[in-house]
């Protein structure tokens, strides 16, 4: 399994467009996406910012079974060039780049010569699809003065003016830079004078800009519609790439848009150019899609299930299949006499102390514990309902002992409460990817009737491990000795207590804020949470979809849900507590304690 990714076989950056369609289900975000206007979509890894990304095309649209695909197919305002970052552009973090600083700026053209070429290749593919989807009988004539066009602006030697074979030349090209790069380095010395060939000089930008109307006459295309440049996944792109880019989010060009997918948290780097004065401004320049904001992940998560649910079995529901926890539905009776939960307090009373005195401060009678009123049931008995599951299911007593209460704790190999549809809505933050992988191992490991409990929580678990392990590995540096785990172990550790420590507490907390003084979080701690992110490790819990985040500190964050399996955290959002409160007692500069996982 490679070390980026839970389930790489759900990647959508190794699916054809029309592959990713078969598997995609509406959402909030794509229909920001498709609006016609420049966009820019944020999410950590594996959250489906590529499948929408793909979506846009024309063979993932044409291939798209929907009660809406025909109307979007009919209607989408722009023809998207997808494009997907190459970790390769980025020079300057390859091993070669040191080899080449003694030569000045060639590093950076042969950036911007990696990133025109893949341009450049791209919009080969969206001129194919045009052709294939939209035109009808193209005759050679029309694509060879085309391809002459494109011989002549992208400095190509002459080869047949079909585009199939353009595509050919530039391929060529780029091995024969490569070829060109190694010759340097081992035969170059500092000073020598560099190859420098005509097409270095090249543009994507200047080159589009002229070449997309000259396709349009020559195949006659008069439906007004807009060119989109898709950039996926540019926090792998080079700083000049990703600087130019939201810069152009003021375009010159009505008819060029800007589709640009990255991590959470954008570079500093970027910091000037998207707040300086003339800078670009969403709502009036262009939409801003923060995947974790998205008010229907619930909703897509049960479209996602259900469609995976019913390739398997059709007339299943995922309501009877994997049936409602206890914990979180909302039936009316939940907090009646004699209900489940009635008689878990019951329990929870004689053993807990703390829960005791708590009810009898709240005007609760602790041997008919029940609402006396709506408003109770809103206020009390609904918060609290999760955390007396699951202190009444791992705390074997808590009892005042020399003046002391002292919890004793069952040994619990299982967690019977991570099952039910409302689980599987949640548990994996909106992120298709993971629950993709999540539902299929499920499904594969149950019958046509349903899927056992203890099945869900025996998968859960073992995705809640292979995710701690895919973020143990991730490289933190050199220079830092702590892990993005060991960060995320203190906070865990932390919240556990609140929910399951001596005193029972209504209002546990279960996020953090980062705290803004560097004394407190050190910049290397920084670091890691913002990793994290990136890797959904950490989820940010902000709820301005009108700016940009370039730092952290000040932000409200929560643990991945995944990571409440290993904790035994009830899935909910608690209240903030500041980073250094959690980590409080810790070396940041290294942790040697046990570790919960070793």
């Amino acid at each position: 399994m490679k070390s980026d990714t839970i389930f790489p076989t759900y990647n959508a950056r190794h699916y054809a467009p029309k592959e990713v369609a078969e598997t995609f289900i509406w959402s909030e975000s794509f229909s920001k996406l498709i609006q016609n206007n420049h966009s820019v979509i944020l999410g950590a890894r594996g959250c489906g910012k590529t499948t929408l990304m793909k979506m846009l095309t024309l063979p993932a649209l044409n291939s798209w079974e929907s009660e809406r695909a025909e109307n979007i197919r009919r209607n989408i305002p722009f023809y998207a060039i997808y494009i997907s970052t190459d970790i390769y552009w980025d020079v300057k973090n390859h091993t070669y780049n040191e080899q080449l600083k003694k030569f000045g700026n060639f590093s950076e053209i042969i950036s911007r010569f990696s990133v025109n070429t893949n341009v450049f290749m791209s919009l080969c593919d969206t001129f194919l699809n045009v052709l294939e989807f939209e035109i009808n009988n193209v005759s050679e004539e029309k694509e060879f003065e085309l391809g002459k066009v494109l011989i002549s602006a992208w400095k190509l030697p002459l080869t047949i003016p079909k585009i199939k074979y353009i595509k050919e030349e530039l391929t060529k090209r780029v091995d024969d830079v490569n070829q060109m790069i190694q010759n340097i380095i081992f035969n170059y010395n500092k000073g020598d004078d560099l190859p420098h060939y005509d097409y270095f000089n090249l543009s994507f930008v200047t080159s589009i800009e002229s070449i997309i109307p000259i396709f349009e006459r020559i195949f006659k295309i008069k439906n007004n519609k807009k060119w989109a440049l898709c950039f996926d996944e540019l926090e792998f792109a080079p700083i000049w790439l990703q600087s130019e880019l939201f810069v152009s989010l003021r375009s010159r060009k009505h008819y060029i848009l800007y589709k640009l997918s990255a991590s959470p948290i954008l570079s500093s780097d970027l910091e000037n150019c998207l707040k300086g004065t003339y800078r670009a401004t969403t709502g009036n320049d262009y939409e801003l899609i923060k995947m974790w904001n998205s008010s229907d992940n619930k909703e897509f998560s049960i479209a996602l299930i259900t469609s995976l649910l019913k390739k398997k079995y059709p007339n299943a529901s995922p309501y009877s299949y994997f049936e409602s926890n206890e914990i979180y539905n909302k039936e009316s009776d939940s907090y009646e006499k004699g209900s489940d939960f009635y008689k878990q307090m019951l329990d929870l009373i004689r053993k807990d102390e703390s829960f005791k005195t708590f009810l009898k401060q709240k005007k609760v009678k602790t041997t008919n514990p029940t609402p006396i009123n709506e408003g109770q049931k809103d206020t009390l008995f609904r918060k609290i309902k999760p955390i007396v599951y699951y202190r009444n299911f791992f705390i074997e007593s808590n009892k005042t002992s020399k003046g002391k209460l002292i919890v004793k704790y069952r040994s619990r190999k299982s967690n019977n409460f991570l099952s039910g549809i409302e689980i599987l809505s949640e548990i994996c933050d909106g992120n298709p990817r993971w629950l993709i992988g999540l539902t299929n191992s499920i499904l594969i490991k149950s019958d046509m009737k349903n899927a056992k409990a203890t099945t869900q929580y025996k998968e859960l678990y073992l995705i809640a491990q292979k995710f701690k392990n895919v973020i143990n590995n991730i490289p933190v540096g050199e220079n830092n000795k702590l892990s993005i785990m060991d960060i995320v172990d203190k906070i865990g550790l932390y919240f556990r207590s609140e929910i399951l420590g001596n005193q029972f507490k209504m209002d546990p907390k279960g996020t953090f804020i980062v705290d803004e003084k560097e004394s407190l979080i050190p910049n290397h701690i920084l670091d890691l949470i913002e990793k994290g992110i990136s890797q959904g490790a950490f989820i940010l819990l902000d709820t301005n979809d009108d700016a940009f985040d370039f730092e952290i500190r000040n932000q409200r964050i929560k643990l991945s849900y995944l990571f409440f399996v290993l904790y035994d955290l009830p899935i909910r959002k608690y209240g903030e507590i500041s980073l250094s409160r959690c980590l409080k007692g810790t070396d940041l500069s290294n942790i040697n304690q046990m570790s919960l996982f070793e």
